[in-house]
């Protein structure tokens, strides 16, 4: 991430609760790709302090805000104003500063439109049955309504919260009461008569933790829909989508949603910011790991087949750093990175150390380093180790001594995407655009033969996420620790044969042979 000056702008959500929160991850990521000094954080805001809130922030020139439950509604009352849609709808989830206060909008409609184009879903003159009658499903049959979708089924447990949408869209867009808008009770999904059709969960039935819940159990509305869409995204899989795929019908989750409507603020923030699919794919990976069952199921403990270091190798933006965080907080294991630790002792950084004395020395603090870890005996550790060490034959020796070297492969144009506006990196600096690719490129083949000659195994990480990862890592480990048990097994019995002994198995098969012999001796 960028570092915090003076200049940082600064943007937040406002909600309660605010603790699970995904909107920094979207947003810091967002600013470090797209070069914007800014910043984004959390605010846990009571009920009765929205206002104060609200005030505050505007006094304290914060750039923009995001807003979340249960505050959607109240906060439209203190601003400078709210975008007709948005005001239609009944909530906003996004505050852009103006001369004289904040201007709301809401982005989620945005998000979901987004998602359903990704996947070649059109809505024009299709039927579409939402499920759930609170914010969310009001939001998303405006913005059905407005791509001109055929009819539009409200289905709640109960009818007056769906009535109400339902009067409400049909008085904003002039339909006649029933024509297009349709409020159903639940317990009547059977008979709905439509076929072909978007079928949207709105409800947070089925939300982390029962997960193991759905609204619906058996419905003819899994066999009759075209497409399913699920707002929840913790778990990444629900009940609802596997019930949709278990009917041959295609489904999809919330999360995408959940980043575009958060691009859409961050745009709306910082006018003329451009953000690349490419980025977007980068936020999405990071989100899907952040949402992995190993961070969310009762957050146990990862039993690691054996207490061996695992030591993470690669380019420079390979992920070596975040992945072994992620690794040790998820098993346990003592997380180092040897670049903080070497600059740790030389009370500088690697960039200032390169600068004044020289990357040769910088080389040489490495290789002392990984020597007083190896004669340190530490065991249950995951090492990061920086892009370069493997270039020396001595460091390649240590790092096998240490443990399993795994090594993290990314191609060109992923570094490339990673390392664009990284200017921490010494090799790297005063480098941009085509000639840092370029850079990147010859550096990665000058180091490929180091970096395999030195690894156990290699990891291609494209669009893999970390807990995908270590599951690879996971396993073959697991592997190296049965093949270890079953060749000393091996040798052990091959030694007591020559010793004249003999294994468990060959003992118990003679004592059976003496017994049959002895049994017909008796009865000869």
């Amino acid at each position: 991430m960028r570092d915090i000056k003076g200049t940082t702008k600064l943007c937040g959500l406002l909600g309660n609760p605010i603790e699970h929160s995904l909107s920094p991850v979207i947003h810091n990521n967002l600013g470090f790709y797209t070069n914007t000094d800014m910043a984004y954080s959390c605010f846990k805001v009571e009920n009765d302090d929205i206002k104060a809130a609200i005030d505050g922030a505007y006094a304290l020139g914060i750039q923009g805000l995001n807003v979340t439950v249960p505050h959607k509604q109240a906060v439209m009352k203190y601003l400078c104003g709210v975008d007709p849609l948005a005001e239609a709808i009944g909530a906003v989830n996004t505050l852009v500063r103006k001369d004289n206060g904040y201007y709301g909008f809401n982005t989620d409609i945005l998000g979901f439109l987004r998602e359903l184009d990704d996947n070649n879903f059109k809505l024009e003159n299709r039927d579409v049955v939402i499920l759930g009658a609170g914010g969310v499903a009001r939001a998303i049959a405006f913005a059905c309504a407005d791509k001109v979708a055929a009819k539009i089924y409200i289905l709640n447990r109960s009818i007056d919260k769906a009535e109400e949408i339902a009067s409400d869209i049909n008085a904003y867009f002039g339909f006649k009461p029933s024509e297009r808008i349709i409020s159903v009770e639940l317990s009547a999904s059977e008979y709905l008569n439509t076929e072909d059709f978007l079928l949207v969960q709105t409800t947070s039935v089925g939300m982390y933790p029962k997960a193991s819940e759905t609204l619906l159990e058996e419905t003819v509305l899994y066999e009759k829909a075209a497409f399913g869409f699920d707002v929840i995204y913790n778990p990444y899989d629900t009940v609802f989508m596997k019930k949709l795929r278990r009917a041959g019908k295609r489904s999809v989750n919330g999360l995408p949603m959940l980043l575009y409507q958060g691009v859409e603020a961050f745009k709306m923030w910082f006018e003329n910011t451009h953000v690349t699919e490419s980025m977007e794919r980068d936020i999405l990976m990071r989100l899907r790991t952040a949402l992995s069952p190993i961070t969310f199921e009762k957050r146990a403990k990862i039993q690691s087949p054996n207490k061996c270091n695992i030591i993470l190798t690669g380019f420079m933006g390979s992920g070596k750093t975040t992945l072994g965080k992620w690794i040790s907080k998820h098993t346990g294991r003592t997380f180092i990175d040897t670049d903080k630790e070497i600059e740790f002792k030389a009370g500088c950084t690697v960039s200032e150390i390169f600068r004044e004395q020289g990357e040769a020395a910088f080389r040489q603090m490495e290789t002392e380093y990984l020597k007083e870890l190896a004669a340190s005996g530490k065991k249950n550790l995951v090492i990061s180790v920086g892009g370069g060490t493997v270039l020396r034959e001595e460091n390649r020796k240590l790092l096998s001594s240490l443990g399993t070297v795994v090594y993290l492969k990314a191609s060109v144009d992923e570094l490339a995407n990673r390392l664009r506006y990284d200017e921490r990196r010494p090799l790297l600096q005063g480098k941009t655009g085509d000639e840092r690719r370029q850079l990147i490129e010859d550096m990665l083949k000058d180091r490929e033969e180091a970096y395999s000659s030195a690894a156990h195994f290699i990891i291609t990480t494209d669009g893999v996420y970390f807990p995908r990862i270590y599951q690879i890592i996971y396993r073959k480990l697991k592997e190296e620790r049965f093949g270890n048990n079953k060749r000393k097994k091996f040798k052990n019995n091959e030694k007591a044969f020559k010793n004249g002994g003999y294994s468990k198995g060959y003992n118990t098969h003679v004592k059976v042979k003496n017994q049959r012999s002895k049994h017909r001796e008796n009865h000869s």
